[in-house]
């Protein structure tokens, strides 16, 4: 009797330590853990390729029965490995409040508040998070930065990227032509002395790929057996079929190519999706496939919409772009008939996602330029234009590279330039141009009487305007400086932890080189910082200039008093200020001075970079980061009050291009196309561009023929957007675009929302 009751209370303490049944991204998140530690000491190219088996297919959603296409990011997750992924930093659990774009091993330190579905899976997540809180890769490249960087007044600081990549050589080798050549090289290097660790994890990666699809399949099987109807059981079958046959040969049609391509680019990708230039990678497979009657251009139209439906889906606002057109395409008569029929989807599709964007040069196919006004009329916002004959040019000069390898720039995200398949796009910093001219104003302090750059002398001192334009330039240097050393901080540290084994293998010169990207595997590594308020810091030099130091209506100390109180009581003094010439008029002094700061900057971010061994540093001048950067700037001398938006990209200041679109296109097109991108906002009525098309239509290209860059339309009825403010329910359908990325008018916070209607409208 005693041996028995010993083995009932031996059962019970057993039942008692019970391991808690977790929900599937908790106990995804606990694998992956234990596989890293148990990893830790691995090449990290082995450990990266390992933790991505217990993440793939687990993290992935499940096919639906009126999918076309394999391959769903899912709404949450705890823990992951990848190029980008918004998350709160490790300081959340301090009860600091801050997210933003890990990249490598990346958390989500919320996740025990988010994800948990009880208590004992907040325990779980506890110690889950305990460990990361020091091994993520945010805190290892935090370690890096010493305290002037990461105390600096320039935001962001992060460790994601994003990536266009070379599906080109995905599609062109499949998957099992990868391996062939990977198993080549890791022979050649093996014979030289090296240890091909990381060719290895390349390997196991593809491994893991040929897995996830076999899962796809066998839902896709399972979810043909019960389908509803004949035809949703055809699409399965197949979609069930190509799933199988991409792990086994390379692609053979265009919808096989379509779906390898977006699930590669689904799983190495994290949440920042660039799909890149399809016509490039899918032009041929499109075009053969009609020729030789495998499907109609109808049936192609519903393959690529299915594609243009999940990028949507997965993809984020602010990137998912899809380029269309321009230099440097093979094949040229094929990717054209691609492009057009991309246009033609993205005219039917109507959705903020993906981000169309036109490339076009003098000698291109003139019934695509023609396509995408139509396109551009009709849908509100897409494509955005952007001139080859300019930005090669431009982009060759500001990365350092021949005009062969410039063909290659992508402004992916919001605008910034990166070079496709060469370059990783480091966008981890963002610049408030304005706080470093008010920090000329302050001897290197900010208006709260913050230091955030050097002594440059009180202004008393500045009884010339070379002077005060000579210790802006040195706050332009030292912000520079700063933003060079956090990009060297992450190319430092990556190489530590990470292999970005997806993209590095679709990246020249990793696999040719047997090494991870920022191992002195890919081509090129440099950084760009993101810059906020060009226009408001330009044209306040402008008025300064004029007011204080030509025409001496007010004395430079007094002015700098009254931008401190936010012009309280100075309503005449502001005034000045606004009234004073503004960039975006054709103004020959205005102008001028935008362009002259320009260059500069761009000059100085170039400096930086070199000084820090990185091969670029750049300053784009593309997004709507200057509404949150407007709130928290003070007052500055354009006559912009304390809190207010500054100008987005490079344009005029909402509502301050006064003299029309022509003088508007005279002022944009003097400035220098050397930059890490530049977008310009144009809003267009649709009754201009409807019934004076031929107007219009003459307007942009006289625009592009003087070295017009870039731009971004958004087209729309004369009233609409005052209409939505009052009824918004019936004007769901209106797009505007903000800077590099577009939205839904309604959707929009009540700020951005009044400084989208002080826009010129033409």
């Amino acid at each position: 009797m005693e041996i028995k009751r010993g083995k009932k209370k031996e059962k019970m303490k057993k039942r008692g330590t019970k391991k808690p049944v977790l929900s599937p991204m908790v106990a995804q998140a606990v694998e992956f853990t234990e596989t890293y530690k148990k990893h830790i000491d691995d090449h990290i190219a082995i450990r990266e390729a390992v933790c991505l088996k217990t993440q793939y297919p687990a993290i992935l959603r499940d096919l639906r029965p009126e999918d076309t296409l394999a391959g769903r990011r899912p709404e949450d997750i705890i823990v992951y490995f990848g190029t980008i992924w918004w998350h709160w930093y490790p300081e959340w659990r301090k009860g600091i409040e801050s997210a933003g774009k890990q990249g490598g091993y990346c958390v989500n330190f919320s996740a025990a508040k988010t994800c948990a579905k009880n208590d004992a899976e907040r325990k779980v997540l506890e110690k889950v998070l305990d460990f990361w809180e020091e091994e993520c890769t945010q805190s290892k490249i935090r370690k890096i930065w010493d305290d002037e960087v990461k105390n600096s007044f320039l935001g962001g600081a992060s460790t994601g990227f994003c990536m266009s990549m070379d599906f080109n050589r995905l599609l062109k080798r499949g998957v099992p032509g990868l391996i062939d050549d990977i198993k080549a090289r890791k022979k050649k290097i093996k014979k030289m002395g090296g240890d091909g660790k990381f060719l290895d994890g390349l390997l196991i990666m593809l491994d893991v790929f040929k897995d996830t699809c076999h899962h796809y399949r066998k839902q896709a099987e399972a979810l043909a057996e019960n389908a509803k109807s004949a035809k949703d059981r055809k699409r399965l079958e197949e979609t069930a079929r190509i799933l199988e046959a991409i792990t086994i040969r390379a692609p053979q049609s265009f919808r096989e190519a379509v779906q390898l391509l977006w699930l590669y680019l689904i799983m190495g990708s994290g949440k920042h999706i660039e799909p890149g230039r399809l016509d490039i990678f899918l032009g041929d497979f499109y075009a053969n496939d009609i020729e030789k009657g495998v499907i109609t251009e109808e049936e192609a139209m519903e393959t690529i919409l299915a594609l243009w439906n999940v990028i949507d889906e997965n993809g984020e606002p602010a990137v998912s772009r899809v380029v269309l057109g321009g230099k440097g395409r093979r094949n040229e008569k094929n990717a054209d008939r691609f492009a057009m029929a991309g246009l033609e989807a993205t005219r039917r599709f109507k959705k903020v996602k993906p981000q169309l964007t036109f490339r076009f040069y003098e000698g291109q196919d003139p019934k695509l330029f023609t396509k995408a006004l139509d396109v551009v009329g009709e849908n509100g916002v897409f494509p955005m234009f952007y001139n080859d004959d300019t930005n090669v040019t431009g982009a060759s000069k500001s990365l350092g590279v021949s005009l062969e390898e410039a063909v290659r720039y992508h402004p992916l995200g919001c605008g910034e330039y990166m070079l496709a398949w060469c370059s990783p796009s480091l966008l981890d910093s963002a610049w408030s141009v304005p706080k470093s001219f008010l920090a000329a104003l302050h001897d290197g302090f900010y208006c709260e009487r913050r230091n955030i750059g050097p002594r440059t002398g009180t202004v008393e001192k500045f009884d010339s305007f070379n002077k005060l334009y000579e210790a802006y330039k040195k706050q332009i240097d030292y912000a520079m400086d700063i933003s060079a050393r956090i990009y060297k901080g992450i190319c430092d540290g990556h190489p530590k932890q990470n292999a970005f084994l997806f993209a590095s293998l679709l990246s020249d010169d990793c696999l040719e080189r047997g090494r991870a990207m920022f191992d002195g595997g890919i081509r090129y590594l440099g950084g760009c910082e993101m810059g906020h308020g060009y226009t408001n810091s330009s044209d306040s030099l402008t008025a300064i200039k004029k007011i204080v130091y030509q025409e001496k209506k007010i004395s430079i100390s007094e002015l700098v008093k009254i931008l401190d109180n936010n012009f309280k009581g100075r309503e005449d003094v502001r005034k000045m200020l606004l009234e004073a010439p503004k960039f975006g008029n054709d103004d020959k002094d205005a102008d001028g001075m935008m362009t002259d700061m320009w260059k500069y900057i761009h000059k100085s971010a170039k400096l930086a970079g070199k000084k820090e061994g990185l091969d670029f540093l750049v300053v784009s001048s593309v997004n709507p980061g200057g509404y949150g950067m407007g709130k928290d700037c003070g007052a500055t001398a354009d006559g912009r009050k304390k809190g207010e938006p500054f100008a987005i990209g490079m344009a005029p200041t909402a509502g301050f291009d006064k003299r029309g679109l022509t003088a508007m296109f005279n002022s944009i097109s003097k400035v220098d196309p050397a930059h890490g991108g530049a977008t310009t906002n144009i809003k267009l009525s649709r009754e201009f561009f409807t019934n004076e098309r031929a107007k219009m239509e003459m307007l942009f290209k006289v625009y592009f023929k003087k070295g017009g860059m870039q731009a971004n339309v958004t087209v729309v009825n004369k009233n609409d957007l005052q209409a939505a403010l009052k009824e918004p329910e019936k004007y769901s359908h209106v797009m505007v675009r903000l800077g590099g990325w577009s939205a839904r008018f309604i959707d929009l916070e009540p700020m951005i929302q009044e400084e989208i209607l002080r826009r010129t409208l033409y």
